[in-house]
């Protein structure tokens, strides 16, 4: 119990991400997976199939909040986190250029 305690004391930037996204995407899988079409229940399938990534990160990142410490991996996760927002902005701006 004290284990479990002291791993949400030290929160990180993608335990928060990575636990709304599994909140969230489990909650869509399971109300697609309870309609009428078959289609639907593909489409919960495969959200399904994409939480596992999401475990991976969450697991990777205990593990280094473990090992390194909490402020350590926070930064390095804030700095992940700018870049690939500036990628998406570097896309947007190519895709104005070029005219999509």
């Amino acid at each position: 119990m004290n284990f479990i305690k002291r791993q949400f004391e030290n929160r990180t930037l993608f335990l928060i991400l990575g636990l709304l996204t599994l909140i969230a995407g489990i909650v869509a899988a399971i109300v697609l997976m309870m309609g009428i079409f078959a289609v639907n229940g593909l489409y919960g399938i495969f959200i399904m199939i994409w939480m596992i990534p999401v475990v991976l990160v969450i697991i990777s990142d205990r593990i280094l909040v473990w090992k390194f410490g909490n402020k350590v991996v926070n930064k390095i996760q804030f700095f992940i986190l700018v870049f690939i927002v500036f990628l998406l902005m570097l896309r947007i701006f190519a895709n104005l250029v070029q005219g999509y």
